[in-house]
């Protein structure tokens, strides 16, 4: 089974009703109803009698327990990726008042590698954890430390991934991502649609990253994607120091740079802060990010601006909820069971993160009475079409390629809205995204992922 986005459907009135078309057949929210959506997904919770793998059970065959891998406890990085946790109790919760998956309770354990201590992080997933589900690690390269008990591939666990930051995991086996990140294959289309939109900016291109691998990483990446797109007149990266950045001296570098165009790589905070340093130096530049930036975080800490500020995000914006009824669902999913909780864009690769996973372990389940790593792993493979039931732009996870769509949010009067492409719009596929080029094979050192022979499963 697969996802299909799509457009809520318009009333008589022209009104959308996301929010109707989202809830179970007896018009309720939650207490296990067997009709409950989950956008166009029927959902992958409900009762049963399936039982757990008891060697891989992490404790306890009647529970199917999940490690949601964040760094929210960093002491250097407080809440750094808490919304892998919010999430998953959110998640975790709604499915199980509807029974579980096929009658197993869902129990969410927090794996939280602390930036720094991601191998005790996986050391609990190895002993307590029957997978690794919805979230991520910043340094998840850390998860192959090599050592019996705390290595992700001497253990044999799995993962549907929330994220995937590093080459070693994003293209390791044993792991699903619904949302790809692989270090190969990026798409240009965003990129593309950008030159279009601040032509004068595209002459020249600054990559600002912090001097952290995986943030390097990134960096060069996007160099890459940029100058295969041959739409850039020039295209230059300028660190700055990830721990202790120093915001003025970046916005001077922009600003000696002559840059007209920059993508920042890093947290949320810290983009907030470089925005307002380009501010007080009047730096004429237009800002871009990635999905992450699209957090409350930034528009609080960014506040007033008249600067183009732009995210690329290929989920549906919270603030369009009513209009996509998966959206909706996952609005009002959070708001019931974890209304404290923050909401990020990242939120909705983590709910389709841990669709993904619910349908894969309720197929096994179905087939055997029994849920199994390797079946689950494999379930989750055969899906070469997925959505999370419309909450994002369609990606292929059992390939490994990552969605060719996407669209990007601005902000505008201390709110988020939309940029491009315009609803409805020769630009619009007909679901909100712009589905512009193709993707592109990078030539240059990304590393690779880290393989186990032993295991079965195929990667990309």
């Amino acid at each position: 089974m697969t996802g299909c986005a799509s457009r809520a459907d318009k009333d008589s009135a022209g009104r959308t009703t996301a929010a109707e078309s989202s809830k179970p057949a007896d018009g309720g929210t939650s207490g296990g109803d067997a009709d409950q959506k989950f956008g166009s997904l029927d959902s992958p919770c409900g009762k049963g009698t399936a039982k757990v793998a008891a060697a891989e059970a992490g404790g306890s065959p009647d529970t199917l327990r999940i490690g949601i891998a964040n760094d929210r406890n960093s002491t250097f990085r407080p809440g750094l990726n808490s919304f892998f946790w919010d999430s998953a109790n959110a998640f975790v919760k709604w499915c199980n008042d509807q029974g579980g998956v096929a009658g197993v309770p869902l129990e969410a354990v927090d794996v939280d590698g602390k930036v720094l201590e991601v191998e005790a992080a996986v050391a609990k997933s190895c002993s307590e954890t029957f997978a690794l589900v919805g979230g991520g690690w910043t340094q998840d390269n850390l998860a192959f430390s090599g050592k019996d008990g705390a290595d992700f591939h001497k253990c044999k666990l799995i993962a549907f991934a929330g994220f995937a930051v590093s080459s070693d995991f994003a293209e390791a086996n044993g792991q699903v991502q619904p949302v790809p990140n692989t270090a190969h294959e990026k798409p240009d289309g965003w990129l593309l649609e950008l030159a279009k939109l601040y032509p004068e900016g595209a002459k020249h291109l600054a990559v600002m990253y912090g001097t952290l691998p995986a943030i390097e990483m990134v960096a060069d990446q996007v160099v890459g994607v940029a100058e295969a797109t041959k739409k850039f007149g020039k295209v230059t990266k300028i660190s700055y120091d990830a721990l202790t950045p120093d915001f003025n001296l970046m916005a001077t570098q922009v600003k000696d740079q002559k840059a007209g165009l920059v993508y920042y790589a890093g947290e949320e905070k810290n983009f907030a802060k470089f925005v307002q340093a380009l501010d007080a130096a009047d730096v004429d530049a237009v800002v871009f990010a990635d999905a992450n930036q699209y957090d409350a975080q930034v528009l609080e800490g960014i506040g007033a601006t008249d600067r183009d500020v732009l995210v690329r995000i290929a989920s549906h914006p919270y603030e369009e909820a009513d209009e996509f009824p998966a959206t909706q669902k996952l609005v009002d999913v959070m708001k019931q069971y974890n209304p404290e909780g923050r909401v990020t864009s990242l939120t909705a690769q983590s709910f389709s993160a841990m669709l993904l996973f619910a349908q894969s372990a309720k197929q096994c389940a179905e087939d055997s009475g029994e849920i199994t790593r390797e079946c689950v792993l494999a379930e989750g493979r055969k899906v070469t079409s997925w959505d999370g039931g419309g909450l994002h732009a369609e990606a292929n996870p059992g390939e490994n390629k990552p969605p060719t769509c996407s669209m990007f949010v601005g902000i505008k009067n201390g709110k988020w809205v939309r940029k491009f492409p315009e609803l409805d719009s020769d630009a619009d596929d007909g679901d909100g995204f712009s589905c512009t080029g193709e993707l592109q094979t990078l030539s240059g050192d990304f590393g690779e992922g880290k393989v186990d022979p032993s295991r079965d499963d195929t990667v990309g």
